[in-house]
C-alpha cells in the first residue's frame, strides 16, 4: 500500500530553475545527495523508515521495499528504485550517495543536464516523455537495461569504455547533436526503431537482434558482428552490408532498386535464412543475385515492380521453403524458374498477370500451398504431388477441364442454340416465301418480325460457338483459358451476343409501338409507308452494331472488354470494377431495362384497348372473350420469349463474373 511521507526532506536543494540559460556551469544546480536531515518520528510514515537511521522526504510515495516515486526536488538517497515524475530543473546529479540504487526512472520531466556517476550500482535506466539538454551517463558493468522513449536530447554521452554491455531500447526519440560513442555495444537486443541520429552514434554492435526500422536511414550506419536478426525496414536504403553470422534480414519498405550488397564472409559461409525485400523498387532479378546466399529458406519479394526474373535466379537457393512474388508486374513464369526448388513448400504469385504454361510448376515436388490470381493457374500444378492447397478466386462455371463445368448448362446450351438457330431460320424462310420484301403484303409488322428473327438467329450462332468451344477444350480448358478468351473467335462471339441482344430488344419495342398504332390509328398512312419501316430497321441495326463494335476501337478504357470471361461478354454483374464496367452497366442494365419497361407498358396498353373495344360491342359473346384471352396469351408469349433469350447469357454470365 502506497504511503505519502510528509516529513522534512532528506536532501538539501538549491535551484534557480532558470532553464533558458545555455551555460550549465554558471547555473545553480540541483544536487540530489545524502545530507543530514530530520529523522522519521513515526515509522508508519514509510514502511522501511526507522527513527534511528533513515529519513522520509516530502512529496514522495513509497511502495513496498525501498521504492519511491517523487514529484518534486526531494528524493531519498537510500532508495533502491526511484522514479522522478514531472521534474523541471537545471541540473540533476546522481553521485556516490546513491550507490544502493538499482533502478532509475525519469518520466515527463524537463532537465538541462542529467549526470549519472560511474560508481553507482545502477542496473536499469528508463527515460520517457522527457526533454534533456545534456545527458552524461557513465555506464558500468552493472548496467543491464537502458530505455529512451519519446525523448528529445541535445547531447548524449556515455563513458569511455571499450564495451558497453546492456540491452538498449530507443524508441521515437531524437538527439540534436549526435556524437560518435566509442566502444562496442553488446547484448541481446538493440532497438533504435523510429529514432533519429541514434543509429549514427553507434559504430560497432554485437547484439543478437538489432532493430533499426523507421530511422530515416540512407546508409547502413553501423558494423554488426555476431548479429543474427537485423531489421532495417521502413528506411531509404538503396544497398546494404551483410555479415556471415546473420540469419534474418528485414529490408522491406526501402528504396532498393537492385539486389546489390556487400558481404563479409571471413568467419563462415553465409547463414542467411530469412530475407524480406518486399515493398521496394526492384524491377529485375538477375541470374547471380542470390549466388552468395545459398542457405535462404524464406524469400519475400512481394509488392515490388518486378517484370522479369532470370530463369536461373533461383537455382542457387535450392533450399528455399517459402517464396513470395505477389503484387508485381510479372507476365510469365517458366518451368526452369522452379526446376531446382524441390524443397519449396509455399509459393505466392497472386496479383500479377501470369499466363498459364503447362508444366510451369513441375519442379515443385514438395509444394503444399499455392496462392494465385486465377483458378487456371492451379490447373498447371505439378502432377507429382497430390495434396496441394491452391488458393484462387472461385469460378462457378469453368474448371480446369471444361469451359462450362455445370452438366445441366453444358447440355442445355446445345438445345438452346439448336432451337434458336433452326426455329428462327425456319421463321425467316417461311416469311420470305410468303411475303416479298418490297410487296404491299410486307407490312411494318412483317418487316420488324423478319429482323427480329435475324437478331435472335445471331444469338443462336453465339450459343453454338460457346458450346463448340466447350466441346473442343474438354479435359484441358484451364490451360488454354487465356488463349481462348483473347482469340478472334471469342471476340466475334462477344460481338454477336451484344449485337443480337440489343437489336432483339429494340425490334420487340418497335413491334409493340407498331401494334399500338394499328389499334389506335387504324387509318393512319404513316404505318403504310414502307420506307419508314426500312429506315427504322436500318437505324436499329446501325445502333446495335455500333454498340457492339465500339469496345474494339483500341481505347484503353475498353482494354480486354470481350476477354474478361470465358463466355466472351462483359456483363456488369461482378463486384470488381474493371475497365468499361460503366459502359456495360449503361447498355445492359440501364438502356435495356428502360426498353423492357416500355415494352411492358406498351403490351398493357394494347391489352386494355382491345378489352375496351370489346365492351363497346353490345353483344359480347364467347368468341369475343376468346379473342381477348388469345391476345393476352400472345402478348405474354412475346414478352416471355424475348426474356428467354436473355436466360443463357444472364445465368452463365452471373456465374462466370461472380468471382472473376
Amino acid at each position: 500500500m502506497l504511503q505519502t511521507c510528509n516529513h522534512t526532506p532528506a536532501s538539501s536543494v538549491t535551484s534557480t530553475q532558470r532553464l533558458d540559460k545555455t551555460n550549465v556551469e554558471d547555473e545553480a544546480w540541483f544536487n540530489i545527495s545524502r545530507v543530514s536531515s530530520s529523522l522519521c518520528v513515526n515509522a508508519s510514515c514509510c514502511s522501511d523508515c526507522t527513527s534511528s537511521i533513515l529519513s522520509c522526504p516530502n512529496n514522495c510515495i513509497s511502495s513496498a521495499g525501498l521504492s519511491f516515486t517523487c514529484f518534486s526536488d526531494s528524493a531519498p538517497s537510500y532508495a533502491t528504485s526511484l522514479t522522478l515524475t514531472d521534474v523541471m530543473k537545471d541540473k540533476v546529479v546522481f553521485n556516490e550517495g546513491f550507490r544502493n540504487m538499482k533502478q532509475l526512472n525519469i518520466i515527463n520531466s524537463k532537465l538541462h543536464k542529467l549526470q549519472i556517476y560511474s560508481n553507482l550500482r545502477l542496473q536499469t535506466l528508463t527515460i520517457r516523455n522527457s526533454s534533456i539538454a545534456v545527458a552524461d551517463i557513465y555506464d558500468t558493468d552493472s548496467f543491464r537495461y537502458m530505455e529512451f522513449t519519446n525523448c528529445t536530447f541535445g547531447k548524449v554521452k556515455f563513458s569511455k569504455r571499450s564495451s558497453h554491455s546492456f540491452e538498449f531500447h530507443v524508441h521515437a526519440s531524437t538527439v540534436n547533436t549526435p556524437k560518435k560513442i566509442k566502444g562496442k555495444f553488446k547484448g541481446v537486443l538493440l532497438d533504435l526503431s523510429e529514432s533519429q541520429e541514434f543509429p549514427n552514434m553507434i559504430e560497432r554492435v554485437d547484439y543478437v537482434s538489432v532493430n533499426l526500422s523507421s530511422c530515416n536511414l540512407r546508409i547502413q550506419p553501423m558494423v554488426t558482428i555476431r548479429t543474427i536478426t537485423l531489421d532495417m525496414s521502413h528506411n531509404n536504403l538503396s544497398t546494404w552490408h551483410y555479415v556471415s553470422y546473420m540469419q534474418n534480414l528485414h529490408l522491406q519498405n526501402n528504396s532498393i532498386k537492385a539486389i546489390n550488397f556487400t558481404s563479409d564472409m571471413r568467419h563462415s559461409e553465409a547463414r542467411l535464412q530469412y530475407l524480406d525485400l518486399s515493398n521496394n523498387l526492384l524491377k529485375f532479378i538477375k541470374e547471380f543475385d542470390f549466388f552468395d546466399l545459398p542457405n535462404i529458406r524464406h524469400l519475400k519479394l512481394q509488392s515490388n515492380r518486378i517484370v522479369d526474373i532470370h530463369v536461373n535466379s533461383f537455382s542457387f537457393i535450392s533450399k528455399l521453403r517459402l517464396l513470395d512474388l505477389s503484387s508485381n508486374l510479372l507476365h510469365s513464369l517458366k518451368r526452369r524458374h522452379f526446376l531446382y526448388l524441390s524443397y519449396l513448400e509455399y509459393l505466392f504469385i497472386q496479383n500479377n498477370n501470369i499466363r498459364v504454361v503447362e508444366g510451369m510448376f513441375d519442379g515443385l515436388t514438395s509444394i503444399i500451398y499455392l496462392e494465385v490470381d486465377s483458378y487456371t493457374v492451379c490447373c498447371a500444378q505439378p502432377k507429382t504431388t497430390s495434396k496441394i492447397q491452391c488458393k484462387a478466386p472461385v469460378n462457378e462455371i469453368s474448371s480446369c477441364n471444361n469451359l462450362i463445368d455445370v452438366p445441366l448448362l453444358s447440355t442445355l446450351i446445345w438445345y438452346m442454340a439448336l432451337f434458336a438457330v433452326f426455329g428462327n431460320l425456319s421463321g425467316l424462310i417461311y416469311r420470305s416465301s410468303v411475303f416479298k420484301f418490297n410487296s404491299k403484303s410486307c407490312t411494318s409488322f412483317v418487316m420488324f418480325s423478319i429482323n427480329l428473327g435475324t437478331a435472335d438467329l445471331l444469338m443462336g450462332i453465339y450459343l453454338f460457338i460457346i458450346a463448340g468451344a466447350n466441346l473442343t477444350f474438354s479435359g484441358r480448358y484451364g490451360l488454354v483459358d487465356e488463349s481462348w478468351r483473347h482469340s478472334h473467335v471469342c471476340t466475334i462471339a462477344g460481338v454477336l451476343a451484344t449485337l443480337s441482344s440489343e437489336a432483339s430488344v429494340l425490334f420487340v419495342f418497335l413491334i409493340t409501338v407498331d401494334r399500338i398504332l394499328i389499334i389506335r390509328f387504324p387509318f393512319s398512312n404513316l404505318r403504310k409507308r414502307r420506307w419508314v419501316s426500312k429506315l427504322l430497321c436500318t437505324l436499329v441495326w446501325t445502333i446495335s452494331l455500333t454498340l457492339s463494335l465500339l469496345p474494339l476501337l483500341g481505347s484503353e478504357y475498353f482494354s480486354g472488354y470481350y476477354s474478361r470471361s470465358s463466355i466472351c461478354i462483359s456483363l456488369p454483374l461482378s463486384v470488381i470494377r474493371k475497365p468499361g464496367w460503366e459502359y456495360s452497366l449503361i447498355i445492359f442494365v440501364g438502356a435495356n431495362f428502360a426498353i423492357f419497361i416500355g415494352i411492358l407498358l406498351g403490351q398493357l396498353v394494347i391489352f386494355l384497348d382491345v378489352v375496351k373495344m370489346g365492351k363497346r360491342i353490345k353483344s359480347i359473346g364467347t368468341a369475343q372473350r376468346r379473342r381477348e384471352i388469345n391476345l393476352a396469351k400472345t402478348l405474354i408469349a412475346v414478352a416471355v420469349t424475348d426474356l428467354l433469350c436473355w436466360i443463357p447469357i444472364g445465368v452463365i454470365g452471373k456465374k462466370v463474373q461472380r468471382n472473376p
